[in-house]
């Protein structure tokens, strides 16, 4: 998530957008020196958003029918937005991440943590 910030305030809607690359991805010395690296777009992705002091799921996985944290996706590739109204002051959050990849769910090991101010 390149354009993640550490904090936040509870009164402004963020705009995330990931970075993805393919798993084991090892670059030439030449594609670091003479191209920008290529970001995957991935249809079917979600999001979820945890609270880290004790894993409180404060937003779940939309997976289902509703589909309601499926994120977006154009040429520069996959993003969504978020209105921090919905998450508590004074605590740090993780976001979490699970791709629809080849009939199965793979969720990316990986968190990334902000704070609501």
């Amino acid at each position: 998530v390149p354009n993640l910030k550490f904090s936040y305030t509870n009164n402004e809607e963020a705009r995330f957008r990931l970075h993805i690359r393919q798993k084991d991805w090892h670059p030439t010395i030449y594609t670091k020196a003479t191209s920008d690296i290529e970001n995957e777009v991935i249809e079917d992705a979600y999001y979820k958003v945890i609270r880290v002091v004790d894993g409180l799921e404060a937003i779940s996985y939309g997976t289902g029918n509703l589909n309601h944290t499926r994120m977006s996706y154009d040429a520069s590739g996959s993003y969504f937005d978020l209105d921090m109204d919905l998450l508590e002051t004074g605590y740090a959050y993780g976001l979490k991440f699970v791709y629809y990849i080849n009939g199965a769910y793979h969720e990316q090991a990986e968190a990334f943590k902000f704070r609501i101010e």
